[in-house]
């Protein structure tokens, strides 16, 4: 299967601190890559490196075969991205705010466009409703529409169902499933039944370093040889974050 995110050896370090040490990573084309880790394990780091805010320190990360460093213009063409506290302009309302955005990727038949993605996040109702009034969810629903907006084939999602209620949790979960095959998805996640539900493979990142790869399945039954009944994915995570 084709590899459309790959990490070389990637280090970044900061005046004294290494965020990242020696990353080797793929993410192959069509699946849910689920990126874990604790807070400070060099997970933000790695995402702003990929999509060309920052540049590593050694190794270099490749996006459809295209050096991120010597080609960020092409990459970012590929690239949605969901950050964790995405930021919406909030006199805008969500048709006007997607205009805005598509001007600026230069989206061919915008206002169709426009309109196809705010009926698959279900936000036609709201559509020029002014952000300011929105609650999270329907916040986050219009930032995976402009995530969405230039049809890019690699969606970066960090943290996409935190602080959600549960109901609109599960809605963004089953949204982000449906692109499995479609699109590549790499998914950032402190939820551990999230990255188990949904994700193909799951790298664990701690200190920087990748410490455990592998499907959600094939990392539990590493901890059944140890002894656990009926491990979680949790349980992956804590084996490795608290060392036992």
């Amino acid at each position: 299967m084709r590899v459309m995110i790959h990490f070389e050896r990637v280090t970044k370090k900061f005046h004294d601190i290494t965020a990242l040490q020696e990353l080797t990573l793929s993410v192959r084309k069509g699946e849910i890559f689920g990126f874990v880790g604790p807070n400070g394990a060099g997970k933000t780091t790695a995402i702003r490196i990929l999509c060309g805010a920052l540049k590593p320190t050694s190794g270099k990360v490749t996006v459809a075969g295209m050096d991120v460093t010597e080609r960020s213009t092409e990459v970012k063409r590929l690239i949605g991205y969901l950050p964790e506290e995405p930021n919406l302009y909030e006199r805008m309302t969500p048709r006007q705010l997607l205009r805005f955005f598509a001007s600026l990727y230069g989206v061919a038949d915008a206002d169709t466009r426009i309109d196809e993605l705010l009926a698959l996040v279900g936000m036609q109702e709201k559509a020029d409703v002014r952000i300011a009034t929105f609650s999270k969810g329907m916040r986050q629903r219009i930032s995976i529409a402009r995530a969405l907006l230039h049809d890019p084939e690699i969606l970066i999602l960090d943290e996409p169902t935190m602080g959600l209620d549960p109901l609109t949790a599960r809605e963004i979960r089953e949204f982000i499933a449906s692109f499995n095959g479609k699109k590549t998805v790499l998914l950032c996640t402190h939820y551990m039944p999230e990255a188990d539900l949904l994700c193909d493979r799951v790298g664990i990142l701690l200190s920087g370093k990748l410490v455990a790869l592998g499907e959600p399945e094939q990392l539990k039954a590493e901890l059944v040889k140890e002894g656990y009944e009926s491990p979680t994915l949790e349980d992956v995570f804590l084996r490795y974050t608290r060392g036992g």
